[in-house]
């Protein structure tokens, strides 16, 4: 996460932002309604961090909240076109930042790391 901070400071951006952005942009695409919660979630974030990680979206202009016209009570958070294109060139930041962690791995060296890694993330959210 630090290598992929220093490359993001360049657009203004945390980590926690870019990933928060990446999974707005992801739900869009798949025209799945979502909230709060769902940004919670997916993320493994209290409802404080994504509120205030969203609201900096917000004032950055790559993210936009309108009302939903079917629930005016409802909040849908669009990404804006500069949002966009920001994901692209982060999704460039974070192939390069996997990419040189696991330059020298073999493929089955690649198949442990992962497996390993995910046992660490798994004891790291009980």
């Amino acid at each position: 996460m630090c290598m992929q901070d220093k490359c993001l400071v360049h657009y203004g951006l945390t980590n926690q932002q870019a990933r928060l952005l990446g999974e707005i942009i992801s739900l869009n695409k798949k025209k799945k309604m979502f909230g709060r919660k769902e940004l919670e979630q997916a993320l493994n974030l209290k409802g404080p961090s994504v509120t205030s990680l969203l609201h900096g979206l917000e004032k950055k202009g790559l993210i936009e909240t309108k009302s939903d016209g079917s629930d005016g009570r409802r909040k849908v958070l669009l990404p804006t076109e500069e949002g966009k294109k920001l994901v692209k060139q982060m999704d460039l930041v974070f192939e390069a930042t996997e990419n040189q962690l696991t330059d020298r791995l073999t493929d089955e060296e690649l198949e442990f790391f992962k497996e390993y890694l995910h046992i660490a993330y798994e004891n790291m959210i009980e």
